[in-house]
């Protein structure tokens, strides 16, 4: 598994399928270890409108209008966020908030799962390709 990187060959975008005619809002993650850290484990992340990665599990954990935010309402706003990236370092968050539970965090993750793909006639998951 390698580090985390802005290329957008190694993102894959979730179309979440709420939009008009099925398309958008976008989540976009990547799975990978923080580039200099000291745990090489693999760990799924979600990119912030900010260009920050943030662990998928710290993400759950945010307020609901707060993953709501940090959606993505187009394709082309994530190729624009993926591009004003490209050759700047990687700025990730890869732990949790202190004093979170594990019992805690799994139902947050349910809760946040069950939300996201209400209302959704289809998900499609795929690595993001840009138009020839």
């Amino acid at each position: 598994m390698s580090a985390l990187s802005n290329d957008p060959d190694r993102c894959e975008v979730m179309n979440l399928g709420w939009g008009p005619r099925g398309h958008g809002p976008y989540l976009v993650r990547q799975e990978g270890y923080v580039p200099g850290g000291m745990d090489l484990r693999p760990q799924r992340f979600i990119l912030q409108k900010d260009g920050r990665w943030l662990l998928n599990l710290a993400f759950v954990l945010l307020p609901e209008a707060e993953q709501e935010r940090q959606l993505f309402h187009s394709l082309t706003e994530v190729l624009v966020r993926l591009d004003g990236l490209a050759g700047h370092p990687v700025r990730a968050e890869a732990t949790l908030p202190a004093g979170v539970g594990e019992a805690e965090i799994l139902s947050r993750f349910e809760s946040c799962t069950r939300r996201l793909l209400r209302g959704m006639r289809h998900c499609e998951v795929r690595p993001l390709t840009r138009p020839a």
